[in-house]
């Protein structure tokens, strides 16, 4: 029996390594599909964890990475899998053990961050790459833009309008500057979002394989630990600090934070959103209505969801009504 077991774990793995592997050569040799690769590269390792347990899935990892290496550039191969190699193990692991889901996308998430900025760091150790020459790109990019606009006649025909070429060329500059103080934010927010996607498509794939893991509560019930209040309320500060005092590095931190917190706290307004509308709209006129309101008045609601969902770290909404 044990034997059957450990051969049923060997050619599993075998099969899972090499579908891993094809699914790295994918995203190197086919840029296009590299954003869809992110999403699934993890999963047949995600699969074998599960199944076999960590050590089984650290051996189809190592295959796999074996494979890419000789069908691809060492190095891509090296940043494919310091990237998403630990998230994968990690969430193969969790789900064997039954984690929560909230903790294993807490430290799954962690875990992405991390990998991603070491991956940053290392490229600019080793290939020479620079967020500096990524901004001068956006930098040079102001000047053909405006004279497209400039081909399309849009000074002439905003002459009257104010929508001069100085106007815009500031708005542009302007809009290029605060782009490259937040590429940190970005770089951050996707690996998030990369954590999170993984993590619901391995969710997906598991239940069709008949394993049962635990799963996310219903969008309306999401909710965050309290004390994550606390970074938003360091970046606000920094902010405010840094503006005051015209200090530059400490304002880019603070702006930043509150970027990497926004769309944490819209999503979480939008679940309390979910909760009362539940509970009081009825009918399906209430609810084009309110699709009516978010798709003309976005900006503000967005706005306020984000208030929402701030507030509700510190004083619970949804157990004013209960559950």
């Amino acid at each position: 029996m044990h034997n059957s077991v450990r051969t049923q774990a060997i050619v599993e793995g075998a099969l899972l390594a090499a579908l891993t592997a094809i699914l790295g050569l994918a995203g190197i040799y086919l840029p296009f599909l590299r954003l869809v690769i992110d999403f699934l590269w993890t999963i047949p390792i995600v699969v074998i964890t599960v199944r076999h347990g960590l050590r089984v899935g650290m051996i189809t990892l190592s295959v796999a990475g074996v494979l890419i290496v000789m069908l691809a550039h060492p190095l891509s191969a090296f940043f494919l899998i310091l990237q998403f190699g630990g998230l994968a193990l990690f969430y193969g692991a969790a789900f064997r053990e039954k984690w929560r889901p909230a903790a294993t996308l807490f430290v799954g998430t962690g875990i992405a961050v991390l990998s991603f900025l070491l991956v940053l760091a290392l490229l600019v150790q080793l290939t020479g790459f620079e967020a500096l020459n990524f901004a001068e790109q956006m930098e040079a990019s102001i000047e053909p833009t405006i004279e497209l606009y400039r081909q399309l006649g849009l000074f002439k025909q905003g002459a009257q309008t104010g929508v001069t070429e100085t106007a815009v060329r500031e708005m542009l500059t302007a809009l290029t500057q605060t782009a490259i103080l937040l590429i940190p934010a970005f770089f951050v927010l996707w690996a998030l979002a990369t954590a999170f996607l993984n993590y619901l498509l391995a969710q997906q794939i598991l239940g069709k394989l008949k394993i049962r893991t635990p799963v996310l509560p219903s969008f309306r019930h999401w909710q965050l630990p309290w004390w994550i209040v606390w970074g938003f309320i360091f970046g606000f500060a920094a902010y405010l600090i840094g503006d005051y005092f015209a200090l530059e590095k400490l304002v880019q931190i603070g702006m930043n934070i509150i970027l990497i917190y926004a769309p944490i706290l819209f999503i979480l307004g939008l679940a309390v959103a979910s909760f009362y509308l539940g509970k009081y709209v009825k009918g399906t006129m209430a609810r084009v209505f309110l699709i009516f309101l978010v798709i003309f008045f976005f900006r503000f609601l967005f706005l306020a969801l984000m208030a929402v969902g701030l507030l509700d770290l510190l004083f619970d909404y949804r157990n004013i009504l209960g559950r």
